[in-house]
């Protein structure tokens, strides 16, 4: 069990949205132009040296980490067919309820992530309400919530694993 694609599924997100972080701040940056005229329409975005490296390789970077967990994810649900995990699910592939001790850990889990984000939204968003925030710190917040959630329940779970194989 401690080999669990699914156990490791909350840090590949982790991992995610650490690049869409970086991605975001290459983004941020760029001058946009948008003309709209009887006789043109065009959107031309101008990215300086730093910000296009930024864009350029956090979207490289992205890919190539989509396709080596497609690959584990595949290797997954070859090796555990009765476990199999649709990379467009709408339930979350980390919830580990094979028997009544993982379902368990997974409700305590869930449990702790609720209560922090229960906190974590209504706090973002009257900060963003009664300050001039800019856009890019927004963007941060979501991420920091959505890693914020992995990180909780990926430390709830690995807790009860370390007293499991004590």
């Amino acid at each position: 069990m401690k080999n669990d694609f699914r156990l490791n599924y909350p840090l590949w997100m982790m991992a995610f949205i650490l690049l869409l972080g970086v991605l975001a701040f290459g983004l941020n940056s760029p001058i946009t132009e948008f003309v709209n005229t009887e006789k043109e329409t065009s959107f031309t975005i101008k990215l300086e040296a730093l910000e296009g490296f930024i864009v350029f390789f956090s979207i490289i970077i992205y890919f190539a980490m989509l396709v080596i967990f497609m690959v584990r994810l595949k290797k997954h649900n070859k090796e555990n067919p009765t476990q199999k995990i649709s990379p467009l699910a709408i339930r979350p592939p980390e919830y580990l309820e094979q028997d009544e001790g993982m379902t368990y850990i997974t409700r305590k889990a869930v449990q702790k992530v609720y209560s922090f984000i229960t906190l974590a939204l209504p706090l973002l968003a009257t900060l963003v309400i009664f300050l001039p925030v800019p856009k890019l710190l927004i963007i941060y917040g979501i991420l920091a919530i959505a890693f914020g959630q992995y990180l909780i329940y990926y430390l709830e779970v690995r807790k009860h694993f370390k007293e499991e194989t004590e």
